[in-house]
C-alpha cells in the first residue's frame, strides 16, 4: 500500500504545477508501483499459478446433476442378435459422479506447472528490478544535470560581479576595454550553457517521469542537488566472490533452474506416465422410470457403478520413442540457456566492477584537478588584483576549475550508478541500501 499511496500523493502535488523534489528512495519506491511492465508480469505469473492449482485439481472427481429423456420408436436389436420393431422412452433423474484419471501424466503435468508458476514469479521480481535500476539511473541522470546546473550558475554569478569589476575599472581609465568585452562574452557563454543544461535536466525529468509513469510534463527535481559517492559493496570481495554470488540471487537463474527443472519432469513424464494405467470409473445414482409407448410410469430407484483400467499405447503412451527425443532436447536445450545465462551475468557483474573502479579512479583524479584549477584561480585572483591586464588568464583558470568540478560531478553520476549496476548485478535487493 506505501507505493500506492506515495503515487497518489505525487498525482496530487503535480496537479498543482509545481516542481516536484524527490529523492532516491522515494523514486525506488515509485518505480514499481505503477509500471505496466511489472503488472504485465504480475499478471503473467497469477496466470500460470492459476493454471499450476488447476492441475492439481484434476484429481477431483466431477460431479454432474440433471435429468435425461429417451425415446426409440423403430427397429431395435438385442444382445442376441434378433431385430424387432419397438416404441419406448425413458427418463433419469439423479447425480453422476464421473472419474476419467491419467494418474501419470496428471502428477507430472501439477509438477511441471509448479515449476512454471516459480519461474514465472521470477520473472516478476527480474522485471522489477530493471525497472528500479532504469528509474535509478535516470534519477542519477537529473541529479547529474542539476548539480553541472548550480556549478554553471554559480560560475556565472561570480563572472558578472567580475564584469561589473572590470566595468569599472574601464569607467575610471585602468582597464582596456578589450578586456570587458572578453568578459562579457564569456559572461553570454554561460548563459548559454545554463540554458543548454537546463534542457538537459528536463530532459532526464521526462525520461524519469516516464519510468514512474507519471505525467510527461512533471517538474521533478532531485531534493538534494549535490552529488557524494556511495558505496553499496563491500570493496574487499572480489570479482569472483560477487560471480557467486551473483549465481545464487540472481532471479534470471532461478527462473532458469525452474525451467531446467520442468523439463526434467517432463522427461520423467514421458518415461514414468504411460506405464501408470488410466483409470475410468462412474457412480449414478437416482430414479429411472418410463415403458412401452407413452408409459411414464414404473419410476423408481436406481444405482450404475462401473470401473475400468487401461493403457495407451503409441503416441502419447507406451513405446513413444519420439516423445521421450523430444523432452530430451529440451532438456539440453534448457541446460545450455542456463550456460548461456550464467555466462552473461558473470559479464555483467566483471563489466559493472569495471566500471565502479574506473569512475572511483577518475572522482580521485578529478578531486586533483579541482585542487589545482582553484589554486590557479586564487594566483590569477591574485594577480588580478594587482594588474588588470591578465583576465584572460583569470577567465581561463575559472573555465577550468568549471571544468574539474562539472567532470567530478560525472565521475560521482558514473560512481554511484555503477555501484546500483553492481549490486544488481549480484542479485542482491537495493531495499537495505536506498536509505
Amino acid at each position: 500500500m506505501k507505493p500506492l499511496l506515495l503515487l497518489f500523493l505525487f498525482a496530487s502535488t503535480l496537479g498543482v504545477g509545481a516542481p516536484v523534489h524527490v529523492d532516491l528512495p522515494t523514486v525506488m519506491k515509485l518505480a514499481g508501483a505503477n509500471h505496466d511492465e511489472i503488472q504485465l508480469a504480475k499478471a503473467r505469473h497469477t496466470e500460470v499459478l492459476a493454471e499450476s492449482k488447476l492441475a492439481w485439481q484434476r484429481f477431483w472427481p466431477s460431479l454432474t446433476l440433471g435429468a435425461g429423456y429417451r425415446r426409440t420408436d423403430g427397429n431395435v436389436q438385442d444382445i442376441a442378435g434378433a431385430v424387432f420393431d419397438v416404441s419406448k422412452q425413458q427418463y433419469t433423474i439423479g447425480p453422476n459422479l464421473m472419474v476419467d484419471w491419467s494418474p501419470g501424466d496428471m502428477y507430472y503435468e501439477a509438477l511441471v506447472a509448479k515449476q512454471r508458476a516459480l519461474a514465472a514469479e521470477q520473472f516478476v521480481e527480474k522485471t522489477r528490478r530493471d525497472i528500479v535500476m532504469q528509474a535509478t539511473g535516470r534519477y542519477y541522470n537529473l541529479l547529474a544535470a542539476e548539480a553541472s546546473l548550480a556549478i554553471i550558475e554559480d560560475d556565472l554569478r561570480l563572472t558578472q560581479d567580475y564584469e561589473k569589476q572590470i566595468g569599472g575599472a574601464v569607467d575610471a581609465g585602468t582597464a582596456f576595454r578589450a578586456d570587458w568585452l572578453r568578459v562579457k562574452t564569456q559572461v553570454s557563454r554561460e548563459k548559454l550553457a545554463i540554458r543548454q543544461n537546463q534542457e538537459k535536466r528536463d530532459l532526464a525529468a521526462a525520461a524519469l517521469a516516464e519510468t514512474l509513469r507519471l505525467p510527461a510534463d512533471s517538474e521533478l527535481r532531485p531534493a538534494k542537488a549535490d552529488l557524494v559517492p556511495v558505496r553499496l559493496l563491500d570493496r574487499k570481495l572480489g570479482v569472483a566472490t560477487l560471480i557467486s554470488q551473483a549465481s545464487q540471487h540472481r532471479p534470471e537463474m532461478k527462473a532458469a533452474g525452474a525451467v531446467n527443472q520442468a523439463a526434467v519432469l517432463e522427461k520423467d513424464r514421458a518415461r514414468v506416465a504411460p506405464m501408470i494405467p488410466n483409470v475410468q470409473a462412474g457412480y449414478g445414482l437416482g430414479g429411472l422410470g418410463g415403458g412401452f409407448n407413452d408409459d411414464l410410469g414404473n419410476f423408481d430407484e436406481t444405482q450404475t457403478l462401473f470401473m475400468g483400467l487401461g493403457w495407451k499405447m503409441g503416441p502419447g503412451g507406451l513405446f513413444d520413442t519420439q516423445r521421450k527425443r523430444i523432452v530430451e532436447a529440451r532438456e539440453q536445450a534448457t541446460q545450455f540457456q542456463m550456460s548461456q545465462i550464467k555466462a552473461a551475468i558473470g559479464r555483467e557483474v566483471v563489466e559493472a566492477a569495471a566500471r565502479a573502479q574506473s569512475a572511483h579512479d577518475q572522482i580521485d583524479i578529478n578531486d586533483e584537478a579541482v585542487l589545482a584549477a582553484e589554486e590557479m584561480v586564487k594566483l590569477a585572483k591574485e594577480r588580478q588584483a594587482s594588474q588588470l591586464g591578465v583576465v584572460l588568464e583569470y577567465l581561463l583558470a575559472r573555465e577550468e576549475l568549471t571544468r574539474a568540478r562539472q567532470n567530478r560531478v560525472q565521475a560521482v553520476t558514473a560512481f554511484n550508478t555503477a555501484q546500483h549496476d553492481l549490486l544488481r548485478a549480484t542479485g542482491k535487493t537495493e531495499a537495505a541500501h536506498s536509505e
